[in-house]
């Protein structure tokens, strides 16, 4: 469970004489005390007194905090519309909610506080994203919706705290944007691994043993093609072939897992080796394909696969992707997954008064 720790609205008004046009120490009270109505589930009204500067005859005012310059919501109203819409209700949702609590906002006032609040989360989190130091690079990319077109996402993750690095605004199809990218970050984090799925983008950006497959995603891919095969030897009649899909499952789920080809791989490449039609042909691709990448999965005794970055995407952007129509704006997608990512908190405790 998370602690939120929300904006508090204070009920004095701290003397500062000091002019902020031309920084004269010695401003003059102008006004006595006077209380404006705000809306907020605690506090009905704020306390606030103008002054004048002697020098520069600038007017000011000094009103209580929380509640900024020329709202009428307090930053704990403001941080709780934004909490709401992060956990599911839609603009509009929230908007109908607050009354509940005798207050009031807009959902135009609503989208405009969580844009503000994504876009602190995002200079907050890349602020501090400068001094991370990171073992293993998980990259894995998604899709969202923008402005009606489908765009496409890279996300980065620390895989060993499950933790998110940053996140880009590339597609998957362009591999050269994607390297460029992947290769600056594993610079800029001390990256010892790069972790990713099979994909041919990933391929050559770091040298082969410091690039490891997802063992998961990996095992799941041959295993499905594997059991694909064998359905189609047994409904061609084909014995031998549906003994040797068979046999090469049960290879696939050896635990624990031999780091190099096992014996009994090889002598299945060799007897396939020279086909080259039909069922027979996509045997031996699939034969060949598992003992070319089979010393290239992970076999990370911490965890050898990417489903830390799978996870970091479905929470911080996929499971929300799926109950709305999509973004207007690129900024807004990019900003969402740090928002998600602070509102999920550190220990247990989390601090939105840093964006708000």
């Amino acid at each position: 469970m998370t602690r939120y720790k929300l904006p508090s609205v204070g009920s004095d008004v701290k003397l500062d004489r000091r002019c902020p046009h031309c920084d004269n120490p010695n401003g003059n009270i102008h006004s006595g005390i006077h209380y404006r109505r705000v809306s907020d589930p605690k506090v009905r009204e704020i306390p606030q007194r103008r002054m004048k500067c002697p020098a520069c005859g600038t007017t000011w005012t000094l009103r209580a905090d929380g509640v900024g310059k020329g709202r009428q919501r307090s930053d704990h109203l403001r941080a709780l519309g934004v909490i709401l819409y992060m956990l599911g209700l839609s603009y509009r949702g929230v908007q109908t909610f607050l009354p509940c609590l005798k207050c009031q906002g807009g959902k135009s006032s609503i989208e405009r506080d969580v844009d503000a609040a994504g876009a602190n989360a995002e200079r907050y989190h890349k602020a501090a994203a400068r001094t991370m130091r990171v073992r293993v690079l998980g990259v894995d990319g998604t899709g969202g919706a923008m402005a009606g077109q489908n765009k496409g996402i890279l996300f980065f993750v620390d895989v060993d705290q499950s933790r998110l690095i940053c996140v880009e605004a590339v597609h998957e199809q362009d591999a050269r944007k994607v390297r460029r990218h992947v290769a600056k970050v594993m610079a800029a984090v001390g990256a010892e691994e790069l972790r990713s799925d099979e994909h041919s983008c990933y391929k050559g950006i770091v040298d082969e043993p410091a690039h490891r497959l997802c063992q998961t995603h990996w095992l799941k891919s041959k295993c499905r093609r594997a059991a694909d095969l064998h359905r189609c030897a047994v409904a061609e009649g084909r014995d031998l072939e549906a003994r040797s899909m068979l046999e090469l499952l049960g290879l696939l789920r050896l635990k624990p897992r031999p780091p190099r080809p096992p014996p009994e791989l090889e002598r299945l490449v060799m007897r396939y080796i020279s086909c080259r039609k039909g069922l027979l042909w996509k045997i031996n691709q699939l034969l060949q394909h598992v003992e070319r990448t089979w010393s290239k999965v992970s076999d990370d005794p911490r965890d050898a696969t990417n489903n830390a970055t799978e996870r970091v995407i479905g929470l911080t952007l996929k499971i929300r992707a799926k109950t709305m129509r999509g973004f207007k704006a690129e900024r807004k997608v990019l900003a969402h997954p740090y928002l998600a990512s602070l509102l999920r908190g550190e220990d247990g405790i989390c601090d939105i008064r840093r964006v708000i």
